[in-house]
């Protein structure tokens, strides 16, 4: 974590990406996001562009990890979106990464995505998962997400983040990446994860 840091401090956003690649191609991204890029954006916070070249570096480095290297990823199967008005969209950069990990596409919506969007692009692609982030409670509407549940029957939804609190009944609420992971791989890959994967 100190490498992170001392690199956000001096505005290095380059040396943060590079620091975060290498530490997730040696110890994967669900362990690296959890114990090292987390606890150094809490760190952090309150210094606005420590925190800003902290963040852009760890969305960099998320982004080397998933840049495709297999012939193999199996597309559109995960739906990530944030809420709309939710603006923190880097935990599900980190969780498309690690999906990436096991070879299993997303589609990244990002951040403050309208309900009718997300609607659309469940709709046009038929996920077998979709997950809806809220970091604020102001952000999460539980009677619009599970309308929209009910309206594609076909696809698992559920949410993820704070924000969610109390979950939607009948969703569950995917409180850790590892828990996201978990959540979507045997969906994902329409067989229960192996030694493989």
């Amino acid at each position: 974590m100190q490498r992170l840091l001392e690199a956000a401090r001096s505005l290095d956003t380059g040396t943060v990406a590079r620091t975060v690649r290498e530490l997730m191609d040696d110890h994967g991204v669900a362990e690296v996001w959890t114990r090292v890029c987390v606890p150094a954006l809490h760190h952090v916070t309150g210094d606005v562009a420590v925190e800003h070249a902290l963040s852009q570096g760890v969305a960099h480095g998320l982004d080397l990890v998933s840049a495709p290297r297999h012939d193999d990823i199996r597309t559109n199967h995960v739906l990530l979106a944030c809420a709309p008005r939710e603006a923190h969209s880097l935990p599900l950069r980190a969780l498309a990464a690690a999906l990436f990990e096991r070879r299993i596409g997303t589609f990244l919506l990002g951040a403050e995505v309208p309900w009718s969007a997300l609607r659309a692009a469940v709709h046009r692609t038929v996920p077998g998962t979709a997950i809806v982030w809220s970091q604020q409670p102001g952000t999460a509407d539980p009677a619009m997400l599970l309308a929209l549940a009910a309206r594609f029957p076909a696809t698992r939804f559920a949410v993820a983040g704070p924000g969610w609190d109390p979950a939607p009944a009948g969703l569950p609420h995917l409180t850790s990446i590892e828990d996201a992971v978990s959540a979507c791989v045997p969906v994902a890959a329409g067989r229960p994860p192996d030694a493989d994967w």
